[in-house]
């Protein structure tokens, strides 16, 4: 994905919180990723979101792995892939990695996946 479909730090309109996950894991060792009692908040920021489009998604399909969003922050240290993302009413897993957009440490791009309840 080309660095340019952001453009510059205006674009962070949306107000996100990142969740680290402190409750208990279900028998087969997963993450109760709809279970709001089992995240606690650690930090919120600006943010960038964007549905990604239909060629990406199905490029995204192609490597198995689902994603309905990107989303662009400015580059802070301790975002992990195992956080989750609160906004508003809306729910996103973190599908990858965080991705160093240019390696200049100024923005990260995240891979997500919207929860649907």
């Amino acid at each position: 994905m080309p660095n340019d479909i952001f453009d510059d730090a205006a674009d962070l309109s949306a107000r996100i919180t990142f969740q680290r996950f402190t409750g208990l894991r279900d028998a087969l060792g997963d993450l109760h990723y709809l279970d709001d009692s089992c995240w606690a908040d650690c930090v919120t920021c600006w943010a960038c979101v964007r549905t990604i489009s239909a060629g990406e998604f199905y490029r995204a399909e192609q490597s198995t792995s689902y994603v309905t969003h990107n989303i662009k922050i400015r580059y802070r240290e301790g975002i992990l892939a195992e956080m989750r993302i609160r906004r508003g009413r809306k729910r996103y897993r973190i599908k990858s990695p965080p991705i160093d957009l240019g390696g200049h440490r100024k923005w990260l791009l995240l891979k997500v996946e919207e929860l649907v309840q």
